[in-house]
C-alpha cells in the first residue's frame, strides 16, 4: 500500500520566534525497505524547494509560517504539520503534533534573544503551577485528560541597556486527544449454560493516528484476575485495557454473567415436561430423582 510519512520538527516546537532555526524531517515508516529516496516538500499545499529528507529553516521569518507536508515517490503525502513564527517578546512553546493522553508534554517559556529574563512562572487555569529563576520549561511525564486547560507563562524581562523590568506573557489552550475509548465488556450468547461455548469480548477503539500502539487486555471476576479461558462461574466481570508502558489504563463497567449449572438446567427441563405432558414428565422425574438420590 501507499507509504505515509510523518513530518517532525527539531527542536520539537510548533511555534518559534523570528530568528530561530528549525529542521523539518520527513520520517518514513521503518517497515519500508531502506533504499535511496527522493523527497518532495509542500507548504500550504504548494511545492517548495527541497528534495532531501530534511528541510532546514535558519533564521526564520514570519513568512515561514504555514502547514508543511512531505512525500516520497510512490508514497502518500503526509498529514500537514503547522509551524508558527510569532512576533512577540515571550511565547509559550508546545509540540507541533497532536497531544494524546499518556504522552509526555514539555512546555517552554521562550523569549527574544536580545532580552534578559529574570523569573519564569507557569499557570494552569489561572493557578500558578511553577516558578523558577533559571528553568524556562514545564514538564508533565504522562499527561491525562484532566490536565487539559488554559496554560500561561510569564517572564520578568529587561533589555541589556535598561534596568526597567517588564512582565510579558503568552497563553495557549492544551487539549489532549483520547488514545483509546473506555472499554466495554460483552458476552455472547446472553444466556450461558455450564459447559457451553461462549465469547467474552473487551471492546475499545484505538485512535487511527496511533494505530501502532500496543494494547494489553485483562479480565476480572469479582475483582480477581481471570486466568486462561476458565470463567470460573457466575460473577461480576470487568475488563481492563492498558498501554504497554502502562501510562494509560482504563477499566470497563461491570457486567454480571450468570452461568447456569448443568443440574439446574436439568431441573428446569423436567419442570417444562411436567407442564407439557403428565405421563412423560412423571417418567422423566422418576428417572432423574432415582439417579439423583
Amino acid at each position: 500500500g501507499a507509504i505515509k510519512p510523518v513530518v517532525t520538527f527539531t527542536p520539537n516546537w510548533g511555534n518559534i520566534l523570528p530568528g530561530d532555526s528549525v529542521t523539518l524531517t520527513c520520517d518514513v515508516p521503518s517497515t519500508v525497505s531502506e533504499e535511496p529516496r527522493t523527497y518532495h516538500w509542500y507548504k500550504d499545499k504548494r511545492p517548495i524547494r527541497g528534495d532531501q529528507q530534511r528541510l532546514h529553516i535558519t533564521s526564520s521569518r514570519v513568512k515561514n509560517s504555514g502547514d508543511y507536508q512531505c512525500q516520497t515517490i510512490g508514497g502518500d503525502i503526509s498529514d500537514p504539520v503547522f509551524l508558527g513564527v510569532t512576533i512577540n517578546d515571550v511565547i509559550l512553546q508546545r509540540p507541533p503534533s497532536a497531544i494524546y493522553e499518556g504522552d509526555p508534554l514539555t512546555l517552554r517559556c521562550h523569549h527574544v534573544k536580545d532580552l534578559i529574563a529574570i523569573n519564569t512562572k507557569f499557570f494552569k487555569d489561572d493557578q500558578e503551577i511553577k516558578s523558577s529563576e533559571s528553568d524556562s520549561t514545564f514538564h508533565i511525564p504522562n499527561i491525562t485528560m484532566s490536565q487539559s486547560g488554559l496554560y500561561k507563562c510569564t517572564k520578568q524581562i529587561h533589555r541589556n541597556d535598561s534596568s526597567n523590568v517588564m512582565e510579558r506573557s503568552d497563553v495557549f489552550f492544551i487539549s489532549e486527544k483520547e488514545l483509546f475509548s473506555p472499554p466495554k465488556i460483552k458476552v455472547t450468547p446472553s444466556r450461558v449454560i455450564e459447559g457451553d461455548e461462549m465469547t467474552v469480548r473487551c471492546d475499545t477503539r484505538l485512535d487511527p493516528l496511533r494505530g501502532g500502539t500496543e494494547l494489553h487486555f485483562a479480565f476480572y471476576r469479582d475483582g480477581r484476575t481471570v486466568r486462561g479461558y476458565n470463567l470460573e462461574g457466575s460473577g461480576n466481570y470487568t475488563c481492563e485495557v492498558r498501554t504497554r508502558s502502562d501510562t494509560v489504563r482504563k477499566m470497563s463497567d461491570g457486567l454480571y454473567i450468570q452461568i447456569t449449572q448443568i443440574h439446574d438446567y436439568t431441573v428446569q427441563n423436567i419442570i417444562r415436561l411436567v407442564i407439557s405432558g403428565f405421563a412423560l414428565s412423571a417418567a422423566v422425574c422418576f428417572i432423574y430423582f432415582h439417579n439423583k438420590w
